[in-house]
C-alpha cells in the first residue's frame, strides 16, 4: 500500500467510526482533522467534499459487507442451512448497529441517502444472488426459481422495508423487519414446498 492509499484508508476508517458514532450530519472535517491529527489540506486532497467522503464510506462499507458475506459462503464445513443463519444475521447486525446513522442520513442528507439505495441495491444483487445460486446448486432451494425475479422481489422489499421511517412506522427494529421479510421470501424457494407451477388461480369450486 502507497502512503497516499495508506492516507485514503485511515481517513475513511476514522470517518466510518463518526458517521457510526455520532452521525453523518454532526460529523465535520474539522472534527475529522482533528481525530487523525491531519491538515484539513490532507483531507480534501483526498475527497474533494464531506459529501464525497460520506459516498467513499458508504462504498467500502458495504464491500466490508460483501466480503463477510462471501467468507461465509466458502465455509463449507457448515451445511446450507448453517451458512444461511449466519447470512441473515450478518446483514441484520449490520443494520442494527448502523440504524441510527441511516436515520441521519436519511433525514439530514438526501443526496447522500439516494447514493446509499444504489449502493445497497448492488449490494443486494452480488450478495443475495450469490446466496440464490448456492442455494440452488446445493439442493435448498427450488431449481425453477427465475433468479431476476426473486431478486427484483428482494430489492423492492429492501428499498421499502429497510427504512429508518419505515421502522419506525412500524414499530420495530431491523433485526426484528429484516429476519422475518427474508423468512417470508426463502420460504417460497424452499424444495420442501410443492414444485408444482402455478399458472394462474386455482378453479373456483361449484
Amino acid at each position: 500500500m502507497t502512503d497516499s492509499e495508506d492516507v485514503r484508508a485511515r481517513i475513511l476508517e476514522k470517518a466510518r467510526q463518526l458517521m457510526l458514532s455520532r452521525g453523518y450530519s454532526r460529523m465535520t472535517m474539522e472534527e475529522l482533522g482533528g481525530e487523525l491529527r491531519m491538515s484539513k489540506k490532507t483531507l480534501y486532497r483526498c475527497f474533494p467534499s464531506k459529501e464525497a467522503l460520506g459516498e467513499a464510506v458508504l462504498v467500502a462499507y458495504f464491500a466490508g459487507v460483501g466480503e463477510e458475506l462471501a467468507a461465509i459462503q466458502r465455509q463449507e464445513r457448515l451445511d446450507f442451512g448453517e451458512r444461511l443463519r449466519l447470512f441473515v444475521k450478518t446483514i441484520a447486525g449490520h443494520y442494527a448497529r448502523g440504524a441510527a446513522t441511516l436515520q441521519d442520513i436519511q433525514r439530514e442528507a438526501p443526496g447522500l441517502w439516494l447514493t446509499l439505495l444504489e449502493v445497497r441495491r448492488r449490494s443486494v444483487q452480488e450478495n443475495f444472488g450469490a446466496l440464490l445460486s448456492a442455494g440452488v446448486r446445493e439442493g435448498a432451494f427450488r431449481a425453477d426459481v427465475e433468479p431476476r425475479l426473486v431478486i427484483r422481489m428482494m430489492l423492492t422489499l429492501v428499498d421499502q422495508l429497510l427504512r429508518p421511517d419505515v421502522q419506525e412506522e412500524l414499530e420495530m427494529s431491523v433485526e426484528q423487519i429484516f429476519p422475518r421479510m427474508m423468512d417470508v421470501v426463502l420460504e417460497g424457494l424452499r424444495t420442501g414446498l410443492s414444485d408444482r407451477r402455478r399458472t394462474g388461480p386455482a378453479p373456483r369450486r361449484r
